[in-house]
């Protein structure tokens, strides 16, 4: 039971926003016809990447329609009726693929990951271990790239043995490392977030500007035992 909805997922608030959300980046060319390979950044591509969908192009008025979906690993091979060679498929590449949030709907018991970066992280006795950087999937379930004040990171998993209180809306989250085996590292890069500009997107819940939406993934709350 993850708190954090797989496809980087909304609420109702988000969902009423203007913002768009990243499910893809393109990332390649294949052939001469312009096929786009696409890192995909939603948990529901069955839903996104289907013949006839439409998605846009972060920061453009482009829309692109999608022709045939190939499946890769890891990612997907997508033609588009708009790109029909291999130099503009090559023009696209580092675009991020939006769609509106609007048409995306979460279960009430889950958050974008958006919304747990830059949440501050604390020990049961009120003490600040850190901050969210960024998160990632391991094993099943989300783990919480917490940096700590003096610089370094430690990987947090989102179970309910560590992860005792999970309100990131709230800008609340709870750790309890007692007898854990975790440990601090030297900081290192953020993972899947593309070219750098801030330290992750936008969180869901704040208004996101062009250049930093969120993906569509979610989170669920820290998995149990059951």
């Amino acid at each position: 039971m993850s708190q954090i909805a797989p496809e980087r997922t909304t609420s109702s608030k988000l969902a009423d926003a203007t913002t768009d959300l990243r499910v893809a980046q393109v990332r390649g060319v294949r052939g001469l016809d312009g096929s786009l390979r696409l890192e995909v950044l939603t948990d529901t591509p069955e839903q996104r990447f289907i013949p006839g969908a439409r998605l846009s192009i972060e920061s453009s008025d482009r829309v692109l329609t999608i022709l045939e979906v190939t499946p890769s690993s890891p990612g997907l091979f997508v033609r588009f009726g708009e790109v029909q060679s291999r130099l503009a498929g090559e023009r696209l590449i580092g675009a991020y693929l939006t769609i509106p949030a609007a048409q995306v709907q979460i279960p009430p018991d889950r958050v974008l990951w958006d919304e747990v970066i830059g949440v501050t992280v604390r020990d049961p006795q009120g003490e600040i271990i850190g901050e969210v950087r960024d998160l990632y999937r391991a094993g099943g379930a989300e783990v919480y790239v917490v940096q700590t004040p003096d610089g370094g990171e430690i990987d947090l998993p989102a179970v309910a043995a560590v992860i005792v209180e999970f309100a990131p809306r709230e800008g609340r989250i709870v750790a309890d490392l007692t007898g854990s085996e975790l440990t601090v590292r030297a900081a290192k890069a953020p993972r899947r977030r593309g070219p750098q500009k801030t330290p992750g997107s936008v969180a869901s819940l704040r208004a996101a500007k062009a250049s930093r939406r969120p993906k569509q993934r979610s989170a669920k709350p820290p998995a149990g035992d059951a």
